[in-house]
């Protein structure tokens, strides 16, 4: 078994990594974001961290109706309380629509009960902001299935859920303008560190290969990328629907809970507060300059991926795997 191979860096691959210390400050804000009267909006991970700060904004500036999908039930509803007290003071907005839905993305027999809950619920869905993943857990961390869990969670279960709202989210976006309707995939910068193509197939879940947490997780980040590039080739739907891919920031936020200490110091010393990573994905949930199949940086930035982790063959190969993975639990 050979070991991962990780590619070298572009001259443009450096000036994008280091654009993630000095951005600049957001142009594609607020005030930009269309009303969204009358459609609805999920936002996998919104009880904490960038989803917390996107639900807040979404609550603050547009009429949508807003569903938070995350694991744990107490600390979401707490959260949604929150988010509406800032909301009020912030935006001065008390009326916000904002509701829960159980859902565990490393166990993917949590994701279809969680889909059903919705869909019982609605009857149209318009944006999904595909946010919630794990960062760096401690070496051999598995999902309830077996999968390495950042593979699990940030690959496996989000391609199960856009999976089972397909047909609603589809259907939503026939009613809506060309690019209205969006699939936003949170990657990382870190998927520079992926290996070549992307994954390392020869052992996907590392279970017999010694390799760093940051090749792991970005693999894991170079997956969300490859969904966002696949998902509108593999549907037909043409210029009706939009789905890309983004790298929030480099930022300080929850996703870090399994840094050392000494690593933690330097995040807060070096990365942004995690509110600017909000302008981020709501940027690539709103903007008109984002295309299909893009990729945004912070904080509202076109950007590129790694070119070898965005062909074709690459991104089929992946999307092949996760279906055939995920067909049991349709």
């Amino acid at each position: 078994m050979s070991a991962p191979i990780i590619p070298s860096k572009s001259w443009q691959d450096w000036k994008q990594m280091l654009h993630g210390f000095w951005p600049g400050k957001p142009k594609f804000t607020e005030d930009q974001y269309p009303s969204f009267e009358g459609k609805v909006i999920i936002v996998t991970g919104g009880n904490t961290g960038v989803g917390y700060e996107t639900v807040k904004s979404l609550a603050g500036s547009t009429k949508a109706k807003l569903y938070v999908f995350s694991r744990n039930e107490e600390k979401t509803l707490e959260a949604i309380k929150q988010i509406q007290l800032e909301v009020a003071k912030e935006y001065n907005v008390s009326n916000t629509d904002i509701n829960f839905i159980q859902i565990d993305l490393s166990d993917l027999d949590t994701i279809k009960p969680a889909a059903e809950k919705f869909l019982s619920q609605e009857s149209r869905l318009d944006l999904i902001i595909h946010n919630a993943g794990v960062m760096m857990p401690p070496l051999g961390s598995k999902t309830k299935q077996g999968y390495e869990l950042q593979f699990g969670t940030n690959v496996i279960g989000p391609h199960l859920l856009q999976r089972l709202l397909d047909p609603i989210f589809i259907k939503t976006a026939k009613t809506n303008a060309p690019g209205e309707s969006r699939i936003v995939w949170v990657s990382s910068s870190a998927h520079q560190l992926a290996p070549l193509g992307g994954f390392y197939w020869e052992d996907v879940n590392f279970e017999k290969t010694n390799a760093a947490d940051s090749l792991i997780y970005g693999q894991s980040k170079a997956g969300a990328i490859m969904q966002a590039r696949t998902w509108t080739r593999k549907h037909n739907t043409g210029s009706q629907i939009i789905s890309s891919s983004l790298c929030p920031g480099f930022l300080n936020t929850d996703l870090q809970r399994y840094a050392t200490s000494f690593e933690k110091v330097l995040y807060s010393l070096f990365f942004h507060p995690r509110r600017m990573g909000a302008y981020t994905e709501l940027f690539a949930a709103f903007s008109p300059d984002v295309k299909d199949g893009s990729h945004s940086i912070s904080f509202g930035t076109p950007g590129h991926a790694r070119k070898d982790i965005i062909q074709d063959e690459a991104c089929d190969k992946l999307w092949d795997y996760l279906t055939e993975a995920t067909n049991p639990y349709m």
